[in-house]
């Protein structure tokens, strides 16, 4: 049981990161399009356990325990373009976390967002120096917490508040919203999943995926609910779900803001370690690891000072439907 929590954790760690805790995600892809109806959270849901399995079950069948590798064995001679694709995906998802630390800090302190941007390049530092038992001591402790800070000032906005929850908003495209959702938000999930499979059996396998997919689609019900009772005064904001704790009260506020925190770093993370690990063969020493997770996180900065709600609009829908692409050839490869 342990091996599945573990594995289930990173998994959510990855998903739930700034954009997601922001609430930004959740309002872009699932309030904006839902028109009231939360077909689309299933969808999504359904899909995120179905990934989770197909990527663990192959690295364990065939005991893959690297990305590059898995990738080599379902892309064949196409590996090194999706090698590429990825790589930028990760490094473009990182300066995204780091933009939302930015949000963040320009938001809650009288600090500029360049500072809450080079706190959270740091931290990823000292974290991806360390290979992947770091990232998964960091997800191990902050998951929980994340998940318990979001079910929190949710539910207090609920109770407190006599709107219905299916109120009308608008846009039509539900499905294609919630696919490519799960899809830009699963093409690096190898990178964490990938070697968390060695040792699991397939029992474990498949309980790892339902109870990952299985969180996220709670969490993301959560936040669609409460955004949906809230939509008029949430749907121009950066970070909707800090602006909903704020009218909460202090405490919700500071809960909150400490939850939006841990989701940037483990999502950041995630993505840094990703990066690392395709270029693991040529780190021969931790004196060259740590010099190039120095100049990862630096060169990531500036990127950051575009703008987060920018960001999760523009760049998040483009590498979605690149990503469906992806999740197609990763499904055919395990059924054909």
């Amino acid at each position: 049981m342990k091996k599945v929590i573990k594995i289930a954790s990173v998994y959510v760690g990855l998903i739930i990161g700034a954009g997601f805790a922001s609430g930004r995600e959740v309002l872009e892809y699932f309030n904006f399009p839902s028109n009231g109806k939360f077909f689309g959270v299933l969808i999504s849901a359904l899909m995120f356990m179905a990934i989770a399995y197909i990527i663990l079950a192959k690295a364990s069948e065939n005991k893959i325990n690297s990305f590059d590798l898995y990738i080599d064995s379902v892309a064949g001679k196409c590996a090194t373009a999706i090698k590429n694709f990825i790589l930028i995906y990760m490094f473009c998802g990182l300066f995204v976390m780091f933009a939302g630390s930015g949000a963040l800090v320009d938001r809650i302190s009288p600090f500029s967002s360049i500072w809450g941007a080079i706190v959270m390049a740091l931290i990823c530092f000292g974290v991806i120096c360390f290979d992947v038992k770091g990232i998964v001591a960091l997800n191990m402790v902050l998951v929980p917490l994340m998940i318990c800070g979001i079910l929190y000032v949710s539910f207090y906005s609920v109770i407190f508040n006599d709107v219905s929850v299916f109120a009308e908003s608008g846009g039509k495209q539900i499905m294609l919203s919630a696919v490519c959702y799960c899809a830009y938000n699963t093409v690096t999930a190898g990178s964490v999943l990938v070697p968390l499979a060695e040792g699991a059996t397939n029992k474990e396998i498949k309980k790892a995926a339902i109870l990952g997919g299985f969180v996220i689609g709670l969490m993301i019900m959560v936040v669609w609910c409460v955004q949906q009772i809230n939509i008029d005064i949430l749907w121009d904001s950066e970070l909707p779900m800090l602006e909903l704790s704020a009218l909460c009260g202090k405490t919700c506020k500071r809960i909150y803001t400490a939850v939006l925190f841990m989701a940037i770093c483990t999502t950041a993370v995630s993505y840094g370690f990703g990066i690392m690990s395709h270029f693991a063969d040529k780190m021969k020493s931790f004196g060259q690891r740590v010099l190039f997770a120095g100049v990862l996180c630096l060169s990531a900065v500036p990127f950051s000072l575009y703008g987060f709600a920018n960001l999760v609009a523009e760049l998040y829908s483009l590498f979605g439907y690149l990503g469906m692409i992806w999740i197609i050839w990763i499904v055919i490869d395990r059924y054909k």
